[in-house]
């Protein structure tokens, strides 16, 4: 038994002296990872075996946060199906849609004005809001105004284009651009801009906070 265990650790000595993990050691000899840190922790490696555990550890790290990638996708899928079971069971029916309508408002519009206006960048938001404004409230499409906030590297009628399009607005109903200042220091690839929707009607205005609000003080959970 003795002279078993000297030959495992005599073993163990030269994998590490050639650069193997304690890992790869306690595996190939069949011991625990504690005893080959045990026996190892006075070896000495030189250049190349340092360059291959180096290498080694590298490929280790690299294969956990690959793992961790793998898990957090599955994570994340689950969570999207979960979601779009969730959304399947809602009945949108108008006035459904002029509360969603008025949440995304109350977060994210202008309440200090006689005019209905919702500023954003992220064109999917965009869109959904004004999808929930014209099949929740009556409105009048020729109201609707649209005021791109565009940095210098942007091209004006790109945008024009780009944003016409998500939000079902003719390019006629653009109003002048803003030139938003930029440092020099970055330009954001496939950035599209910031755009401020403008529909001209305090009634609507109006209601659109007030649901908001209502919203708000039923389900803030203060009896």
């Amino acid at each position: 038994m003795v002279r078993m265990k000297y030959k495992l650790r005599q073993q163990a000595v030269s994998l590490r002296q050639s650069g193997y993990s304690l890992k790869e050691i306690s595996q190939a000899l069949d011991i625990a990872k504690s005893t080959a840190s045990l026996w190892l922790r006075d070896i000495e490696l030189d250049a190349k075996a340092l360059e291959r555990l180096q290498t080694v550890v590298r490929k280790g790290q690299l294969k956990a946060a690959q793992n961790k990638r793998e898990k957090t996708n599955l994570l994340l899928q689950e969570f999207k199906s979960d979601a779009e079971r969730y959304l399947e069971k809602i009945d949108l029916n108008p006035d459904m849609m002029k509360i969603c309508c008025a949440i995304i408002y109350w977060c994210e519009g202008g309440k200090h004005d006689q005019v209905v206006q919702f500023t954003n960048s992220d064109s999917n938001l965009v869109a959904t809001f004004l999808n929930f404004l014209r099949k929740g409230f009556d409105i009048d499409e020729k109201k609707l105004r649209v005021c791109m906030h565009l940095h210098d590297y942007h091209s004006e009628n790109k945008q024009k284009e780009f944003w016409s399009k998500i939000t079902a607005i003719p390019k006629t109903q653009f109003i002048k651009s803003y030139q938003k200042k930029n440092t020099g220091k970055r330009s954001r690839k496939d950035y599209q801009g910031c755009i401020m929707i403008k529909y001209y009607d305090v009634k609507v205005m109006r209601e659109l906070l007030a649901v908001g609000q209502a919203f708000l003080m039923k389900y803030r959970g203060v009896r």
